[in-house]
């Protein structure tokens, strides 16, 4: 899907899946009239070296539910409070939640699309990404730290196990006019 706003949006799947490592996640893609997609993925937020303290991980939490529930809102409108404990709970129940109208024609989204760190593009996490296309005027804005051009990598030089160095023989007998680099 193209990066920037996109239009006439449709919520295609939405999917609990477990990583080979054992991990949960909640996978979101939505795609286009150009059957061009555009992934969301919410992870179980951990105590790591940015996420030191309960304090850390309760507002990383607190962060993620607001982007759940931004794109719940914008499909459903009206929808039941979450009455779980766990990221696992959550994500199924989400799930149950949003595959009623995953597919539907009739709840056309708008939603913004930007490119992450690597270069691939992904369904951007910052303020409002996501309205049902009945809001007449878009609170969907594009922000400064939005990745909007995709970051260029230079190649990387490798050097050729095989090639020997040159190198010049030294001889000691260098004088006067020989000893001249030219």
């Amino acid at each position: 899907m193209p990066v920037g706003i996109n239009e006439n949006v449709i919520l295609k799947e939405v999917n609990v899946k477990k990583t080979d490592g054992g991990r949960d996640f909640l996978e979101i893609v939505f795609e286009n009239d150009k059957g061009q997609t555009a992934t969301m993925t919410e992870w179980k937020n951990e105590k790591n070296m940015w996420v030191k303290t309960d304090e850390d991980l309760q507002k990383r939490d607190d962060q993620q539910f607001g982007r759940i529930l931004q794109v719940m809102d914008a499909c459903l409108g009206e929808h039941e409070e979450f009455e779980g404990s766990s990221f696992v709970e959550m994500i199924k129940w989400v799930e149950s939640k949003l595959n009623i109208v995953t597919g539907n024609l009739n709840t056309p989204l708008r939603l913004k699309v930007v490119y992450d760190k690597k270069g691939y593009t992904k369904v951007s996490s910052l303020g409002i990404f996501v309205e049902p296309m009945s809001v007449v005027e878009s609170q969907i804005k594009l922000w400064k730290n939005d990745l909007l051009e995709r970051p260029v990598q230079a190649d990387v030089e490798t050097t050729d196990p095989l090639a020997q160095p040159t190198s010049t023989p030294v001889t000691s007998e260098a004088t006067g006019a020989d000893d001249l680099p030219f």
